[in-house]
């Protein structure tokens, strides 16, 4: 997950530094929070105080300043949107020419909570008989639990990848367990503000931020 940019339009993000509470190394993107005045990798629910600039080592290490250090540098900027790649899932049942059925990824049980996003064809093996070419995307009309109702097209067969790109207003999201990213989920939490179907990732927002 990446900074994108804040609500106002602006690209250049503000960074500030902090002292940081972990045990464990910390990765660029990863989302923090605050206790007892220092960062420390967020938990879903927690008040968001940013995204890392940079990654930091709990280790000292002498060929990096930075390492070791107790602080680190966080991109605080009021109204942060970030851009997170799309998750991607190989078939396992086939599908029909308007059905897709998801597999490996949490999805929501909510009737049609992903309507209006998008699905794109990953790859897929020499042998399938998909008709999509491999970039082809295709709306969702319509959802219900792991089975998605898209637009009229190839045929999904097993083996082949999709990615699936929820659309604006989507807000089924949790952060991954390593803090560095989201994975779909059934509760709602975090929110989607905009789509990139042709690229396969999607842009968030925090629902709920020190800085807002």
């Amino acid at each position: 997950m990446d900074y994108y940019m804040n609500s106002a339009g602006i690209s250049h993000p503000c960074i500030r530094e902090y002292e940081v509470d972990t045990v464990t190394d910390l990765f660029k993107g990863c989302v923090v929070t605050l206790s007892s005045g220092k960062a420390k990798r967020a938990a879903e629910g927690d008040t968001v105080l940013g995204i890392l600039a940079e990654d930091y080592k709990v280790e000292k290490d002498e060929l990096n300043h930075r390492a070791g250090a107790g602080k680190v540098k966080v991109i605080v900027s009021p109204g942060t949107v970030c851009i997170e790649k799309a998750p991607e899932f190989d078939v396992v049942t086939a599908g029909d020419a308007n059905t897709l059925n998801v597999s490996g990824i949490p999805m929501p049980s909510v009737a049609n909570a992903l309507a209006g996003g998008f699905v794109k064809l990953v790859s897929k093996p020499e042998t399938s008989a998909n008709k999509d070419c491999v970039g082809n995307v295709r709306r969702i009309t319509a959802s219900s639990g792991a089975k998605l109702t898209v637009e009229q097209g190839g045929a999904s067969q097993p083996g082949d990848r999709y990615a699936v790109i929820p659309p604006a207003g989507y807000s089924y999201l949790a952060i991954t367990g390593d803090g560095i990213g989201f994975a779909t989920t059934s509760s709602k939490n975090e929110k989607v503000v905009f789509a990139h179907p042709e690229n396969a990732s999607f842009e968030i927002g925090f629902a709920n931020t020190f800085f807002n």
